[in-house]
């Protein structure tokens, strides 16, 4: 899913609110919520409601209604940012192990 449509933006509010997309979803709704002011102003509507509802329901946590929407997409993109370094940072480590594996191998063998 690479670029996101409105349709579907409108679809994703209510899993991107309770944490439920994929990291590449996630990723996708957000940089259309980023560029879309229609899509923003849904979503600082639909996370407003929700965490006036946790609210109701007794959560403690405090909840700032006016960076409300932007912490979240703040966090959001700072995953992905986090997941990215992670996926490289694993591969280069897998990298290193098979290199030293096979230079064991190779030394071993030509003893």
């Amino acid at each position: 899913m690479n670029g996101m449509n409105c349709k579907e933006i409108q679809r994703l509010l209510v899993p991107y609110i309770n944490g439920e997309l994929q990291e590449r979803e996630e990723g996708a709704f957000v940089r259309h919520v980023r560029h879309c002011p229609e899509c923003y102003e849904e979503l600082e509507v639909y996370a407003t409601v929700f965490a006036g509802i946790r609210q109701l329901d007794g959560a403690e946590e405090k909840i700032d209604y006016r960076t409300l929407v932007e912490d979240t997409l703040k966090n959001s993109e700072e995953d992905g940012i986090d997941a990215h370094f992670l996926g490289t940072y694993t591969f280069l480590l897998r990298a290193a192990a098979t290199a030293v594996l096979f230079y064991m191998m190779v030394r071993c063998f030509f003893r």
